[in-house]
């Protein structure tokens, strides 16, 4: 078909209104009087809050007498048969309110009875906000900030938002207009959105109703980009700016970081904070968490940094926006993104963690041949990589044309550090372990040992902390890793940390690269 054809067909097209062409629109609700001063019947009962962010606001407060949930009957989620949209919704909360131990609804689709899963936002017990999806077996996943960071019962309005795409598996949430965390939802089951949307709570009665106010529901069907829902930030706020890039980059320091059951052993809240408080010493600009285990929003608005969480295992923490993001091999193993570092520059980067199994301190106790301890890792950790390597490669995320790093708990260690140098060090072993050839062979480096390429006497141990160092029974060696590659990319020191102030949160220790960037346009 020929150019001019093809307009013109698509203009027919548009006018006779065909869905496929036809601009989405975002659907809002209003709680305002109508041109004669009058309210929906839906409102009739309610009470409205004069200082809505345009005009009135619906109030559930404790000033106001009725209470009672609202059910949506004429937004539906599955436009044009996709399971894709967004939300965003104002709202406010009474300085100093809580909303009860268990929390609050503000709005929610999910209905269990009907086995209708779909997502739900609402006002958490500790003073800030929640948000998550359930799918069609009441499975949910949660994401749960701070009020430290993301306040809600400061009295002021806050524009709470989240989009949807079943497609890629994924959900965006958003507080006051900025992109604070992206949540991969493929361990959930599917999600069909049919239930009816209700604001105010999760079910019809007063008894857990939100203790606030609620302004300018807004449904889209399609999913609205970090700029449009900041734009609608910004139209009530408008002193509000989003933190600008930098033009350029010259350096960027990266973290691989196993924190050990959400870094928890040391105190359920303890614990995490003595990982962020790690994480702000070494200067960190990216952070790829392992065993994150529920405490990845904690740790990044300890930080203010932007969260991806992949699987209940691996999360990416980073000091700039987090761009794309891709799936390899299995979720628990691997999660990837691509992340804009200044105006002109951005990263690939994937955090992975490898099978635990085979033991290795168990093999060598057993006196295993090198040839079969290589062959057994072949069966887990080696055989997970090369795969996770061909996922990658398949698209292109490894090709080398931006800088790319690769980092995570191997389990594993390498054949640069086993050989017959240290053999010694390794119950006379000398082992070319497959994991790290593999990385290798995939063009890439490994950064502690560009900067110290002597195994004796720089052994880079990151397992464990927890073994003395003069008990000879168990086995020290180095299972944690930073890879890079791609032209101009340096490492210009890569440090081990394994010691804290107080007490060291993790059986890990971390692994920090300061690398040199390239300057250069974005591919």
């Amino acid at each position: 078909m020929t150019p001019p054809i093809k307009r013109l067909m698509q203009l027919l097209l548009l006018l006779l209104g065909c869905p496929a062409l036809t601009l989405a629109q975002p659907r809002t609700l209003t709680f305002d009087r109508d041109s004669t001063g009058q309210l929906s019947a839906t409102l009739a009962h309610h009470t409205l809050y004069r200082d809505g962010v345009r005009g009135t606001a619906l109030d559930l407060s404790a000033r106001a007498a009725c209470r009672t949930p609202l059910v949506l009957d004429s937004m539906s989620f599955t436009a044009n048969g996709k399971q894709i949209y967004g939300i965003a919704l104002w709202v406010r909360t009474p300085a100093g309110a809580l909303p009860g131990s268990a929390g609050a609804v503000i709005a929610t689709n999910v209905d269990k009875t009907a086995k209708a899963g779909g997502f739900t936002i609402g006002a958490s017990a500790n003073g800030s906000w929640y948000a998550g999806f359930t799918d069609n077996n009441g499975n949910s996943l949660w994401y749960e900030p701070t009020p430290a960071r993301q306040p809600l019962n400061d009295g002021r309005w806050h524009l709470l938002a989240l989009t949807y795409s079943k497609r890629l598996d994924k959900a965006r949430f958003y507080y006051d207009g900025q992109n604070v965390a992206i949540y991969n939802l493929n361990e959930l089951g599917p999600i069909n959105g049919r239930g009816k949307i209700r604001l105010g709570g999760a079910d019809s009665t007063e008894w857990n109703a939100f203790n606030g106010q609620i302004d300018e529901f807004t449904l889209y069907d399609r999913i609205p980009t970090p700029e449009m829902l900041f734009r609608l930030y910004s139209s009530y706020y408008t002193r509000a700016r989003l933190t600008p890039l930098p033009d350029s980059l010259a350096e960027l320091k990266l973290m691989a970081f196993n924190i050990w059951h959400g870094g928890r052993e040391t105190g359920a809240e303890v614990g995490p904070q003595r990982v962020a408080d790690l994480i702000r010493r070494s200067g960190a600009d990216v952070v790829g968490l392992i065993e994150t285990y529920g405490s990845g929003p904690a740790i990044a608005d300890a930080l203010g940094y932007y969260l991806y969480l992949h699987s209940s295992n691996l999360s990416i923490l980073s000091r700039y926006p987090i761009g794309r993001t891709y799936d390899f091999f299995h979720p628990f193993n691997c999660s990837a993104a691509r992340i804009r570092v200044s105006k002109t520059q951005a990263i690939h980067y994937v955090n992975l963690w490898l099978h635990y199994l085979p033991d290795t301190q168990q093999q060598l106790e057993q006196g295993m041949k090198p040839d079969s301890i290589v062959g057994q890792e072949w069966t887990t950790r080696a055989g997970e990589l090369k795969q996770i390597l061909h996922d990658a490669d398949s698209v292109g995320f490894l090709s080398g044309d931006v800088p790319t790093f690769v980092s995570g708990d191997f389990n594993s260690d390498s054949h640069l550090d086993w050989i017959r140098a240290t053999r010694h060090l390794h119950r006379g072993y000398v082992l070319p372990w497959p994991t790290s050839q593999l990385m290798a062979d995939a063009g890439f480096q490994d950064a502690y040992r560009v900067c110290y390429p002597n195994p004796k006497t720089h052994p880079g141990i990151t397992w464990s902390p927890l073994i003395d160092a003069a008990d000879s029974s168990a086995l020290r060696y180095r299972i944690d890793f930073i890879y890079y590659k791609g032209p101009g990319v340096v490492p210009r020191e890569v440090e081990v940390i394994d010691t804290h102030p107080i007490r060291y949160p993790s059986d890990h220790a971390a692994v920090v690269g300061t690398f040199d960037l390239p300057v250069h346009a974005l591919h």
